[in-house]
């Protein structure tokens, strides 16, 4: 991975757990000029900071970090996965119907937005 797709997903990730550059730092034992400096691809943390950063951003593992092939997800998005993976099968099932139901009714992304 190049260097800046590195810096913005270490950014990502940063501002989707709700901490500064200050709170990273302290966290992690570094300032928050070098969280920084890592978010803006003037550094990068060496192979074990990235493993303390993925614990600490509640990330599965490194390659999860680097998963190119996985877009980045809005606060919303993380949200829904974090809740269908904190349900038992039965819920996610019924999760699941729930979607379903909605796209039926025309709970479609850029459509005029429906009213229940």
């Amino acid at each position: 991975m190049v260097r800046e797709e590195l810096a913005k997903r270490l950014k990502y990730y940063r501002e989707l757990n709700n901490m500064t550059v200050y709170e990273v730092g302290n966290a992690v034992g570094k300032s928050g000029k070098t969280i920084s400096a890592w978010e803006t691809g003037r550094g990068q943390p060496d192979a074990d900071m990235l493993i303390v950063l993925c614990r600490l951003y509640h990330i599965h593992s490194v390659a999860d970090l680097y998963g190119e092939e996985a877009p980045l997800l809005s606060v919303d998005e993380k949200h829904l996965v974090d809740t269908f993976r904190s349900l038992n099968n039965d819920g996610r099932n019924k999760l699941l119907e729930r979607a379903s139901e909605l796209l039926e009714l025309g709970y479609v992304k850029g459509e005029s937005e429906k009213m229940a």
